[in-house]
């Protein structure tokens, strides 16, 4: 196994791997903003509700710039997409940081939903276009794995800053504000980055110009369902630890950290897997079996049994994202997959704002087991359509 992924990384070129590089150091920042932002806003007194629509804010911001920002970048750089995306990632922290009211939570969610839609168009079409067909799947592994990595030691470390740092909202504000700065480091090491030479002579990104509408089309309504199930629960774990199991940072920090942890060896194994068995059949047996584990969250009876769904679950479904991207990105050409990547990420999160605002509602009126109830609906209608779509089209992607 080391050695297919020693051959594989020795095959990647310098911006495949500056773009790892900066990856690990923005996990680094993401670690700490993503585990402690949701906790500083219940810290100044506000509530899930709140948090609920912060991220369906972020979301449907994100859902309405993909597309026109997935054709700009189809049609001029990716390597600017690159380097914004996480420039702006910081800004939306800062603002969500010094935030005076609660209007300037809601700026600060809706930079953080500009900054992830130029990563979702920029990313998984830079990868392509600089990894060949015999590497991609392990591009797309390795930058998992080193995301998976530092964001372990940022949530580590940023489950104890805000005690560190004098404890309190202002506690959590500057733990905020330190991830801030690693995010502008990691933003200012991208600038070096090259886009690559077109594939197909040109760049135009517009929609009459995509020839594989059905993939596009079938992966959409598929990320659609999924983000709506995923919205009513995963931006509420470190809500349900800190409010119905009453952890403290510290703790709820190892509990995301271990899960990193886990999700890394799942990740490295998912490629190998897929090459035995097909991405389709892979990446659909772990959509089903986090189904099951869903389905135990949902009636975890105390903090331990929910602690270790909690990391199967993610084990199954990280293991299978970079799977579905590379799988996505093969049936694509070059001057179509930042625009068809904008439309996968905007119905996703069409899906994740529905489903925040309601899972937000939903813990707010103290339901706790229903959003996991509830998505898995989501999630069996996905998986579905994902395979009933591509089960024919593997020999295609893997020939």
């Amino acid at each position: 196994m080391l050695s297919r992924y020693q051959e594989a990384f020795s095959d990647l070129n310098r911006d495949i791997r500056l773009l790892i590089l900066t990856t690990g150091a923005a996990a680094f920042g993401w670690g700490i903003t993503d585990l402690l932002t949701n906790l500083y806003v219940l810290r100044a007194g506000y509530g899930e509700r709140t948090v609920g629509l912060l991220v369906s804010i972020g979301a449907l911001v994100m859902a309405g710039t993909a597309l026109p920002l997935g054709v700009m970048v189809d049609r001029h750089s990716r390597r600017a997409a690159l380097w914004l995306g996480v420039a702006l990632s910081a800004a939306g922290t800062v603002a969500i940081a010094l935030a005076p009211s609660e209007p300037f939570l809601y700026l600060g969610a809706a930079i953080g939903g500009v900054s992830a839609a130029l990563l979702t168009v920029a990313v998984p079409a830079f990868i392509s276009e600089h990894a060949g067909p015999h590497v991609r799947a392990y591009a797309f592994t390795l930058m998992s794995v080193v995301y998976l990595l530092l964001a372990t030691f940022g949530q580590l470390g940023g489950g104890f800053l805000p005690s560190l740092l004098g404890g309190g909202a202002a506690g959590y504000r500057y733990a905020l504000l330190l991830g801030a700065c690693v995010l502008l480091l990691a933003a200012g090491g991208r600038l070096r980055l090259r886009d690559a030479t077109a594939e197909d002579g040109t760049r135009r990104g517009e929609l009459g110009r995509i020839v594989h509408w059905p993939v596009v089309l079938h992966s959409a309504g598929s990320n659609l369902l999924l983000g709506t199930g995923a919205g009513l629960f995963i931006p509420f774990f470190n809500v349900i630890y800190r409010v119905r199991y009453g952890l403290d940072p510290a703790s709820i920090g190892w509990i995301f950290s271990v899960q990193s942890i886990l999700m890394l060896l799942a990740v490295i194994l998912a490629p190998l897997l897929s090459e035995r068995r097909g991405t389709v059949n892979t990446v659909t047996a772990g959509w089903g079996l986090s189904i099951v584990f869903l389905m135990l969250m949902g009636w975890a009876p105390d903090p331990y049994w929910f602690t270790a769904t909690f990391w199967v679950r993610g084990m199954l479904m990280f293991a299978i994202g970079p799977l579905l991207d590379s799988f996505r990105q093969g049936l694509l050409s070059g001057g179509e997959r930042a625009t068809a990547s904008s439309l996968f990420g905007m119905t996703w999160f069409v899906g994740w704002a529905v489903g925040a605002a309601a899972g937000g509602e939903l813990l707010a009126r103290g339901l706790y087991a229903a959003p996991f109830v509830v998505s898995m609906l989501f999630y069996v209608g996905s998986g579905l359509w994902f395979y009933m779509a591509f089960r024919h089209v593997e020999t295609r992607v893997t020939a």
